[in-house]
């Protein structure tokens, strides 16, 4: 069991003192392919196959009793990936703006603190034929470059996932 740093402690602490919950400390980005879409089963068999090479995509936190100590990261053994890699489409056209109101509503929306903290958005019905991927992870999870280990799985173009993390691969948050 490895507890949070202070200083990712306090991400998870200032949204729960926002008393209005608008306040969401999620990192959000916002990849566009060319091209046809795999299928969201093909999408997320990939993932599901590749994501036990990212030990904090699969751990959730545990509060300490009477929260006398920082939360500490445990495996989520009843983990769904089908929950955590969501599917949607954009409203024609599936332009800028329709992308935008969308990430918009994703990032708006605070994650449940009772699964691991990061969700991916699978969106077809792109303008051009394009499709994207929406990702929202927790800033008590990762840091700026430990945020994109999950795209480094999916733009892996080998067959057989690698067999480690990526560079800069998840931070001990």
């Amino acid at each position: 069991m490895e507890r949070l740093t202070p200083l990712s402690a306090a991400f998870l602490e200032a949204e729960a003192e926002d008393v209005d919950g608008t306040a969401s400390l999620a990192i959000g980005s916002c990849a566009i392919f060319a091209g046809p879409a795999p299928t969201y089963d093909e999408f997320v068999g990939a993932i599901a196959g590749r994501l036990s090479l990212i030990p904090r995509y699969r751990q959730k936190l545990r509060r300490a009793p009477l929260d006398l100590a920082a939360p500490a990261w445990v495996d989520d053994t009843d983990s769904d990936v089908r929950w955590h890699i969501r599917n949607t489409a954009l409203p024609a056209p599936g332009g800028r703006d329709e992308i935008a109101r969308l990430m918009s509503r994703v990032m708006s929306r605070r994650m449940d603190r009772s699964r691991p903290l990061w969700e991916y958005w699978f969106c077809e019905g792109l303008a051009g034929g394009r499709w994207a991927l929406l990702s929202k992870i927790h800033h008590s999870m990762v840091d700026g470059v430990s945020g994109t280990d999950l795209y480094h799985l999916v733009l892996d173009p080998t067959a057989t996932p690698p067999s480690v993390v990526p560079a800069g691969g998840s931070k001990n948050r």
